[in-house]
C-alpha cells in the first residue's frame, strides 16, 4: 500500500516565479494515468455533497476548503493525527 498503489500524491501545481503566475503540471507519456492537476486547485463540496477540484484557478475562494499548511518552509498549522482522522470520517 503506497502512494503509487492509491493514486495519490502531492505535488507543485502552481508557483510564482519573478511575479510571473506558472502553472505546473506533470503529464508522463509513459502512463496518462499520471497526469497532475495543473494551476491554482481549489476543493469545493457541491450541493448534492460531492467533492470536486478545480483547476488552473477557475474555483471559488469562498468555497475553497482547502488550508495552507506549510509556506516557504515553515509549519503554518499543526494538525493532530486524531484531528485528521475524524475529519476523514466525516465527524
Amino acid at each position: 500500500l503506497h502512494r503509487d498503489t492509491q493514486k495519490c500524491a502531492f505535488k507543485c501545481s502552481y508557483a510564482l516565479v519573478a511575479g510571473v503566475d506558472r502553472d505546473v503540471v506533470k503529464d508522463p507519456i509513459t502512463d496518462p494515468g499520471k497526469k497532475s492537476k495543473k494551476g491554482r486547485l481549489t476543493l469545493e463540496q457541491t450541493d448534492s455533497g460531492e467533492w470536486i477540484t478545480k483547476t488552473e484557478g477557475r474555483g471559488s475562494a469562498e468555497k475553497d476548503v482547502l488550508v495552507e499548511v506549510y509556506k516557504n518552509g515553515k509549519l503554518l498549522v499543526d494538525h493532530k493525527f486524531n484531528t485528521v482522522r475524524a475529519r476523514s470520517n466525516g465527524e
